[in-house]
């Protein structure tokens, strides 16, 4: 089941820390950000726990589409 994280508003490092908390316990994750450094950062915290990554834009703020890679 895919987990939705409202990160908007918040800046570095609390998307991060949400993020982290949903990978603990779901494999596919909608993460929303409002910034460009709040997706990098986020970007390269999943992919280093094995998440691929996919951004669009709508709106001013970014949904970010993250799905565990399975082996």
């Amino acid at each position: 089941m895919k987990r939705v994280v409202d990160a908007l508003g918040l800046s570095c490092p609390e998307p991060v820390l949400k993020l982290k908390q949903a990978a603990g316990v779901s494999d596919e994750i909608e993460l929303l950000v409002d910034s460009q450094s709040c997706v990098e950062n986020c970007t390269r915290f999943a992919k280093s726990e094995g998440f691929s990554v996919s951004v669009a834009e709508e709106s001013g703020h970014f949904i970010m589409t993250l799905e565990k890679k399975r082996a």
